[in-house]
């Protein structure tokens, strides 16, 4: 063989191990950018879940108190889920709920032939002038909201419809504000100065499709600021100080309430059944004005007493509205002839203490204060409506504050909570050094 010649099946060979050792590099190379792309992937996968999921549990805060405060119900789905979108009409349903305080708009609104989803709540709102008919209508009613309208909307039942002055000053740096028209900007200073808008404050993304935390957060916000939960004029206490030891048995206290007063026991007897007023509220909220009403004006009555004056027929005539049952005809005359034959006198004024409205397992029961005052009498004892059926009451005051826990109950035809009557002193859970005696 010529010397320095090289056979080819040894060129072959040398080929076929170069292209092995690249095959292999290469393989090694790409395993390795695989991995650093798995890596990266997986990395961004998580760093985005936890941004975004960081971003929902800022709200989820506000889920509990909307299923305190019985608002999670009104949602289509009947959930206050933070991560779920809002359609248009059921955000309109949704801050109408919370301005009223209602699960249901009939009693507001007037009925409407309209048949897409929560009609009556859009058209009651185009009516009163918080939204347009072309903004929600049947063609868009289910499609999903943008948060940008929402704020509209809640800026303008402030102003329209509780009559509060708008604070639009430019008090925030809101990085996108340029983003916004003037109804849009107008309606998120206002927003954020009332403190309606209390996350995400820097950047508003008012063009994003809106999820229940967002609308969440407005609902309580708007709700606890404005005290649309309480009854009448009434405001939510928010002072730290004033806060019951037992504070979670109640959707909310009163700043006119003494926490003392929600941290007396409620009447149960280890009765089985008891609902809290946390669980109560939820489910009977609408009721509560109505509650007020029939508590505080049958006890008015019965605290304003005059010998001069008083009669069976104008005890039946006054009270028959707020009780369930038929008066007695004697427990009636023998009081009447009791007040006559001892001057009795009296004014007074009674307060419904709420919410502290509960089931106690066998009664439905709130809590009443009663301030007395003997203006004439003639004797100290059983100077009440219906004292005279139990054990005998003596009061050594003139001026008498006491908290009972009276008794209510309703009929089949409705849910109307009635006074039960009864006597005072047996529904006592807080009386003075004036009563020295009540029944057990």
């Amino acid at each position: 063989m010529e010397e320095g010649f090289v056979p080819s099946y040894q060129n072959e060979e040398e080929r076929l191990k170069i292209r092995k050792d690249k095959d292999r590099k290469y393989k090694i190379r790409m395993t390795i950018v695989t991995i650093i792309s798995i890596v990266v992937l997986v990395t961004l996968i998580f760093l985005g879940y936890t941004l975004i999921n960081r971003n929902y549990k800022k709200y989820e805060k506000f889920e509990e108190k909307m299923n305190i405060y019985g608002f999670s119900s009104v949602y289509n789905n009947e959930r206050a889920n933070t991560r779920d979108k809002v359609t248009k009409s059921e955000a309109v349903k949704m801050i109408l709920s919370g301005l009223y305080n209602v699960p249901q708009i009939d009693g507001i609104a007037l009925p409407t032939e309209e048949t897409y989803s929560n009609a009556i709540w859009v058209e009651y709102a185009i009516k009163q002038g918080i939204l347009t008919k072309e903004e929600v209508n049947a063609s868009n009613a289910d499609d999903k909201v943008k948060y940008q309208e929402v704020l509209v909307w809640l800026y303008n039942i402030k102003a329209k419809i509780l009559n509060i002055e708008p604070e639009t000053t430019a008090n925030f740096d809101v990085k996108d504000i340029n983003s916004y028209n003037t109804d849009q900007r107008l309606a998120i200073y206002d927003l954020l100065n009332s403190e309606i808008i209390t996350i995400n404050t820097k950047r508003i993304k008012g063009n994003q499709k809106l999820y229940k935390g967002k609308l969440n957060e407005l609902i309580i916000n708007f709700a606890e600021k404005y005290n649309t939960i309480t009854v009448g004029d009434a405001r939510i206490n928010i002072n730290e100080d004033k806060i019951p030891s037992n504070a979670n048995m109640y959707p909310y206290t009163l700043a006119s309430v003494q926490k003392d007063i929600y941290e007396i026991d409620f009447k149960n007897n280890g009765k089985e059944g008891f609902i809290s007023p946390i669980d109560f509220y939820p489910a009977n909220k609408q009721y509560y004005s109505q509650i007020k009403n029939y508590v505080e004006n049958y006890y008015n009555y019965i605290l304003t007493v005059d010998y001069n004056n008083i009669s069976t027929q104008q005890i039946k005539r006054k009270l028959k509205k707020y009780v369930l049952e038929e008066f007695n005809e004697d427990i009636l005359n023998r009081y009447v002839e009791y007040v006559k034959n001892n001057h009795i006198k009296l004014s007074g004024k009674a307060t419904a203490q709420l919410p502290c409205v509960y089931f106690d397992g066998e009664n439905y029961r709130v809590r009443v204060k009663l301030d007395i005052v003997v203006d004439s009498s003639d004797t100290k004892e059983n100077i009440l409506f219906y004292d005279l059926e139990g054990n005998t009451t003596t009061y050594n005051s003139n001026n008498i504050t006491i908290y009972i826990d009276t008794i209510l109950n309703k009929n089949d035809l409705s849910e109307t909570l009635f006074i039960k009557t009864g006597t005072i002193n047996s529904m006592i859970v807080k009386s003075s050094s004036s009563i020295v005696s009540k029944e057990e």
